[in-house]
């Protein structure tokens, strides 16, 4: 008769083949789930910049339909929409950065950048829907503020930052301040909606999560904010929200004013 040392159980027998299906079944599911994310992002991203596009033409066609504008007057016009359709293009290449956020391996290109000039260029870019939204931005900035980030990557955060106050700000204005702080630069973004509740200030930072009541239908992914963070820690900053006085929210950005390069 064999000894139980010679044939080991067949439980045993197939463990390893049983755990090595485990790791398997679970390193797919986190790819499936990264590939989810990231065409979250991908649509999030690519449809955020339609809307300050779509503005910028649908102003000029009134215009010229009015006859209102000079030729002059309309290449501006025309140089502007140009300008946003090139961001767009060069936002939808770093969604190949974007894609990576899952993975740890987000790569930033960090250069000089204004974000005064910055931020006027977005809100420029939001002029009309802000106007359409009832909702006048308003920039508090000093006339330069410059440093080392990743372009990209902070035209995404004032970006998304912008286009929610426009969108959640219950028709009130929306004020933009940036300022120096010794070796960091502090960014707000305020409106004067109805506010977020304590219990959501964190979890409006996570995937699929919107700072929103079931009963409201409002559109999008709820990935804008997760976005945002990633990019604000991937440049060693922070963002938080808080309740405005007078009403509202405030989301604070404080970032180093010279980012070294992050290659994972």
């Amino acid at each position: 008769m064999s000894s139980p040392e010679a044939h080991p159980p067949e439980e045993a027998s197939f463990k390893p083949t049983l755990e090595a299906l485990r790791k398997r079944n679970s390193e797919l599911a986190e790819a499936v789930a990264a590939r989810d994310t990231f065409i979250a992002v991908a649509a999030h991203e690519l449809r955020n910049p339609m809307t300050p596009m779509i503005g910028q033409i649908d102003l000029l066609l009134s215009g010229v339909r009015a006859g209102k504008y000079a030729p002059d007057q309309i290449e501006q016009r025309l140089e502007r929409i140009r300008q946003v359709m090139s961001h767009y293009i060069k936002r939808a290449a770093i969604l190949l950065n974007v894609s990576r956020i899952t993975s740890g391996r987000l790569a930033l290109e960090h250069g000089a950048c204004d974000l005064a000039a910055l931020v006027r260029t977005v809100v420029e870019t939001y002029a009309a829907a802000a106007l359409h939204a009832g909702s006048p931005i308003e920039v508090d900035a000093p006339a330069s503020l410059s440093g080392t980030w990743d372009r990209l990557a902070m035209e995404q955060i004032v970006d998304n930052l912008v286009s929610n106050a426009i969108k959640y700000g219950g028709r009130g204005p929306v004020r933009v301040c940036a300022e120096a702080l010794g070796d960091t630069i502090s960014l707000q973004v305020r409106d004067f909606g109805p506010g977020i509740a304590m219990k959501d200030r964190s979890r409006i930072f996570q995937r699929f999560e919107r700072a929103v009541g079931a009963e409201e239908s409002r559109s999008g992914f709820g990935i804008g904010l997760w976005v945002v963070r990633q990019l604000i820690e991937a440049m060693k900053g922070t963002i938080t929200v808080d309740d405005a006085r007078g009403g509202g929210s405030v989301f604070t950005v404080i970032l180093p004013r010279h980012v070294e390069a992050n290659r994972p």
